[in-house]
């Protein structure tokens, strides 16, 4: 009895280490979540969702301004110059960008022209002209914006009694090219907190 108890003890020493192993190699569930919804990551850390809903807050308070209204025809043109990133953060500018391109196009009050502005786009769209020029002989016809949109992220970091806040800043200004003139201009705060623990490991 001692014998057989002495094999089933040490059985089950074995097994528990290979059923742990087998375990720990289970691939990991996933799951689809909305990126603005309340299942996406909320980390001490600015992320995605959070200049994705900075940037539908800057959009919906240009589009209710009456700015691009005030255009001398419509649908108003807009160049979209880059995001210009002051922050210690590697964001993908890119996407902002397109954000903001596909949610004021599709209002239908904004035209976006590629052939002003900085980027690879400006320079696709040149090459584009002078090719058909080319082709065609005739020179084609360039519509200038009447509206460039600048925006800017920027950063501020604050510490106190052990607690660390990043205060992260979405600015965009809409500018007259005819006048130079600032028409509209807004931004939006983003604060994150984080506190150091008390362990020190």
């Amino acid at each position: 009895m001692t014998t057989l108890r002495f094999k089933t003890a040490l059985l089950a020493g074995v097994l528990a280490p290979v059923a742990f192993v087998f375990s720990g190699c289970q691939s990991a569930q996933v799951r689809n979540v909305d990126a603005s919804g309340p299942q996406a990551l909320n980390t001490a850390g600015i992320n995605s969702q959070d200049w994705s809903n900075a940037a539908d807050q800057l959009i919906n308070s240009l589009l209710t301004s009456g700015a691009l209204d005030r255009a001398p025809s419509q649908p108003a043109v807009l160049a979209i110059d880059r995001v210009l990133n002051n922050t210690q953060l590697n964001v993908d500018t890119d996407l902002l960008i397109k954000k903001i391109r596909v949610a004021l196009t599709q209002t239908g009050k904004v035209a976006i022209t590629n052939t002003m502005g900085l980027g690879e786009r400006a320079v696709v769209a040149s090459e584009a002209a002078e090719l058909d020029e080319m082709t065609t002989g005739k020179k084609a016809k360039v519509i200038a914006p009447h509206f460039t949109l600048y925006a800017k992220l920027i950063q501020q970091v604050d510490r106190l009694n052990g607690v660390t806040q990043n205060t992260y800043t979405f600015q965009m200004s809409l500018i007259n090219v005819k006048t130079g003139l600032t028409v509209w201009e807004e931004d939006r705060e983003i604060a994150k907190q984080s506190k150091k623990s008390a362990v020190g490991w």
